[in-house]
């Protein structure tokens, strides 16, 4: 019983530590996404153009669970190089490079679009 209720009182800390469990709205997790942007100096409608681009799920269109870890791969290439290219024509290469370097390293491995 010790042991069940040790490893319970870990899993309950651990939930919390991760947010209670808890998902944020499309809302929140954009204006955090914003809040990281701020050290950039974007303005209002390049930061909107950097969410935006993040967001937008039709990269990863016909990508299943089933999709084999090859395939997979080639996609977030692909996915990825479109990303950087439609940000360099909102951004610059500087801050495209910037931006990209930072998305990598958020939570989650930077996995596109909202979580």
């Amino acid at each position: 019983m010790l042991i069940v209720a040790v490893i319970f009182s870990f899993a309950i800390t651990t939930v919390n530590a991760q947010g209670g469990g808890q998902q944020m709205t499309p809302e929140e997790r954009n204006a955090m996404m914003k809040e990281r942007l701020k050290p950039f100096g974007l303005t209002d409608v390049q930061a909107d153009s950097v969410v935006a681009v993040f967001t937008d799920r039709s990269y990863m269109a016909g990508m299943t669970r089933e999709t084999p870890p090859e395939e997979r791969q080639e996609k977030m290439k692909v996915a990825n190089e479109a990303r950087e290219k439609r940000l360099t024509k909102s951004i610059g290469v500087d801050l495209t490079k910037k931006v990209m370097e930072m998305m990598s390293q958020r939570p989650g491995g930077g996995r596109g679009g909202s979580k």
